[in-house]
């Protein structure tokens, strides 16, 4: 596939993440997936298997927000694409559960091969997070 069927491949993506179907979402991975997060974030930095990330990765956001993985607000403010990889910034609003407003900025890195997500890496300002939702 090319840079544009993989931009739109994540596009797609990051639009079923954000209207909560999760069927099409997991569907976008590749069964040997990994999603890698900042090592200062409190739970594992490293997923391994698309059955992690939604089982593991995805269950933090039922902990964290009202909304828990039934859907995201989610903006993006800047895609690029070149080859296999897609880069995507993108502003993350949302409630805690403990009804405090969270929202920030999140830059994830999408290697796409094939047609699916092969690997994840995202980057995001662990310490507003845990300021606004962790204390």
């Amino acid at each position: 596939m090319g840079t544009e069927e993989n931009r739109d491949r994540v596009l797609a993506y990051l639009e079923s993440i954000r209207v909560g179907d999760r069927a099409l979402a997991y569907a976008a991975f590749a069964e040997d997936a990994t999603w890698t997060t900042p090592p200062s974030l409190p739970w594992p930095g490293f997923f391994q298997g698309r059955k992690a990330i939604f089982d593991e990765y995805f269950a933090v956001d039922k902990g964290l927000f009202t909304t828990g993985v039934e859907s995201y607000d989610l903006e993006n403010t800047n895609v690029v694409a070149a080859g296999e990889s897609v880069v995507v910034e993108m502003r993350h609003r949302a409630v805690g559960l403990d009804g405090q407003r969270y929202e920030t900025d999140h830059c994830l890195v999408f290697e796409v091969r094939d047609g699916l997500i092969h690997a994840v890496r995202e980057y995001i300002d662990s310490h507003y997070l845990h300021q606004q939702l962790l204390v």
